[in-house]
């Protein structure tokens, strides 16, 4: 799917019928019809327009074509999860003399959302500016997404005063959106520092543009670093609270073993079929036994509450 949009008099993105100059280009879910279109549009390589395709493309950036190439992460719903958690994807952005051009494998992502919901955003004709928007765009749908695992780590939490299986799959889920994410923004963060160090820039602005874009990027990966590691440690407070309870279990198990054992062996030792059992000829014999062998159980019983066995 090819879609065209252009920057109206109110710095808003609208979606224009065809491909002009000035416009762009936002590929999604290419057909090779559609992937070869636009190769033969814009003269791409064909393995720089087949990058953004592979899931396990690499952040980098190219300029050695005529046009400058941007492969960065950004992130999605895990259809693959009923859209519990996220996972990242590569996007490819091209820069050139008259159109920016993305090419992404999947068709709703957050960036397009951000994008949309901008009203300053730089007309589509300054190819730098709006790069630079899109990429911006791409680090704010990070902090998009650690909103809603937040909120939903929130919830697990404040509504679960004992963890369930489905509560801790749920965090792990949760934990692991966040692993993907600091592994991306670290890549995103160094091709964003070498492309600011190693290219010369039209206008200070442009540079300006950039130099914010990489600070959008490293706040959303200390973001992302401190969710983690409070999603860790809720996880590891969930832990606690089942081996808590295990232990609790175990000792009431423990207890209750003891105890039994004590009318087990006195019913082992008179059960003998043996002659000369004690009292197996008095009327009373087996109220007297099952009495001391009751009350030496509760002895014990208070012995062991009085240890804090359990």
């Amino acid at each position: 799917m090819i879609e065209y949009f252009r920057t109206d008099e109110h710095c808003s993105l609208k979606k224009i019928d065809k491909e002009e100059p000035g416009c762009w280009i936002a590929v999604f879910e290419p057909t090779s019809d559609e992937l070869s279109h636009v190769r033969a549009g814009f003269g791409f390589a064909e393995e720089d327009a087949l990058a953004a395709l592979d899931l396990e493309e690499v952040s980098r950036i190219e300029d050695d074509h005529g046009y400058t190439m941007f492969i960065l992460d950004t992130p999605v719903r895990d259809r693959s999860s009923n859209e519990r958690s996220y996972k990242t994807i590569p996007i490819a952005l091209f820069e050139t003399p008259q159109n920016v051009v993305t090419i992404c494998s999947v068709y709703k992502i957050p960036l397009i959302d951000q994008l949309k919901a901008s009203k300053e955003l730089s007309p589509t004709e300054d190819v730098h500016a709006f790069a630079a928007d899109i990429l911006m765009a791409s680090s704010s749908a990070y902090f998009m997404a650690l909103r809603i695992i937040n909120r939903r780590r929130a919830e697990l939490t404040s509504t679960t005063k004992r963890p369930s299986r489905k509560a801790l799959e749920d965090l792990y889920v949760l934990d692991s959106s966040l692993v993907y994410f600091k592994t991306s923004l670290v890549t995103n963060d160094a091709i964003f520092e070498k492309y600011l160090r190693r290219s010369p820039f039209p206008t200070e602005d442009d540079r300006g543009r950039f130099d914010d874009v990489l600070i959008e990027n490293r706040q959303a990966l200390e973001t992302t670093r401190i969710y983690s590691e409070i999603l860790d440690s809720t996880i590891n407070h969930f832990s606690l609270l089942m081996e808590h309870d295990l232990n609790r279990t175990m000792q009431v198990v423990a207890t209750v073993t003891l105890v039994l054992c004590i009318p087990t062996a006195v019913a082992g030792f008179f059960g003998m079929n043996l002659l000369g059992i004690p009292l197996a000829d008095y009327p009373w014999g087996f109220a007297v036994v099952a009495g001391c062998t009751t009350l030496v159980a509760l002895t014990l019983l208070f012995v062991l509450k009085k240890l804090r066995w359990f």
